[in-house]
């Protein structure tokens, strides 16, 4: 109940209360806001359980009757990593992977390290290798990442310790296209169907198992082969060295893709070279091969201006 003075009416306060009189009516109106306030809150409240009555939110399937608290509800929650190489043993530089040991001064390294360094800590020789860092261990087990190559197709997830090991295994590394001046990347899938789109006319078709001859110019140095049925591409290197052709053949595709046996003939004036050797996985045209992986043609079985081959690559 607010009291109003009008005029000269004498309120029972008398002139020189003013300022307890003015505290008052403050207060009054601070307690009729919180009454608003109130009221508000209870309004909303009635309008949420309305709500709920009407769309009443499912159980929780993780227990009997639904009520689980969201304590123990299982939750992932994104994290940036900045510096990916705290996760690897500082010694081998692999991903780390349990068990990982620490030793007294809480320097870590795998257990591989450990067997190595004959369980001597590097950074400041005190025993490592006897007890376990079972904090990092959690969150080696807790961190989930996608494959590199996303973006390419894959959308497989895996502890970040298993990262190396899937990186040998993935399809969808991504591989160059053979073809100078193009810098199409892809697949080894769908750079398969690029090349029969896009170079169609710039490759030779074969079938495996069966030989197909392959003509090089003076000056070229590379022919690109589709074998028809599995949509295998390879390439055919030809180097001109003093004592003749060095020839190699590679295969495109990722690190899991076998080595393919393959035999190369060369026929000069009624005689035959037969040269047999494997393949090379690479991941395009330019990718560098070991020096001693090569066949020697030798330059009395090749004219002055074209060098004539005959090949056969044999399944798996």
């Amino acid at each position: 109940m607010v009291k109003i003075s009008v005029g000269g009416y004498d309120d029972g306060e008398g002139p020189s209360n003013r300022n307890q009189k003015r505290r008052r009516e403050e207060e009054e109106e601070e307690e009729e806001r919180n009454s608003r306030r109130s009221f508000e809150i209870v309004d909303r409240s009635i309008e949420l359980q309305e709500r709920e009555d009407h769309h009443p939110a499912p159980p929780n399937r993780g227990t009997p009757n639904g009520s689980a608290s969201n304590a123990t509800r299982v939750r992932s929650i994104p994290i940036f990593v900045s510096d990916p190489d705290v996760l690897d043993c500082c010694i081998c530089y692999e991903p780390l992977s349990a068990p990982v040991f620490q030793c007294e001064n809480g320097h870590i390294a795998c257990s591989n390290c450990c067997v190595r360094l004959n369980n001597k800590c590097p950074m400041c020789l005190m025993p490592i290798g006897y007890n376990r860092c079972r904090a990092i261990e959690k969150v080696l087990e807790s961190i989930k990442m996608s494959c590199p190559n996303a973006n390419y197709g894959c959308t497989e997830t895996f502890c970040y310790s298993k990262k190396n090991d899937h990186e040998k295994e993935c399809i969808y590394l991504p591989c160059l296209c053979p073809h100078t001046g193009c810098d199409f990347v892809a697949s080894s899938k769908e750079l398969f169907l690029h090349v029969s789109h896009r170079h169609v006319d710039s490759g030779t078709q074969f079938t495996y198992d069966k030989f197909f001859t392959v003509i090089f110019s003076a000056d070229q140095k590379t022919i690109v082969l589709q074998e028809k049925n599995d949509s295998n591409l390879f390439i055919v290197h030809n180097n001109h060295e003093t004592l003749g052709h060095k020839v190699r053949i590679s295969c495109i595709g990722p690190k899991s893709m076998g080595e393919f046996q393959y035999e190369v003939l060369a026929r000069f004036r009624g005689s035959t070279l037969i040269l047999q050797s494997f393949t090379k996985i690479i991941q395009g045209q330019y990718a560098d091969a070991p020096s001693n992986a090569f066949l020697l043609i030798p330059s009395g079985f090749f004219g002055p201006l074209q060098l004539k081959l005959d090949i056969r690559i044999k399944s798996h």
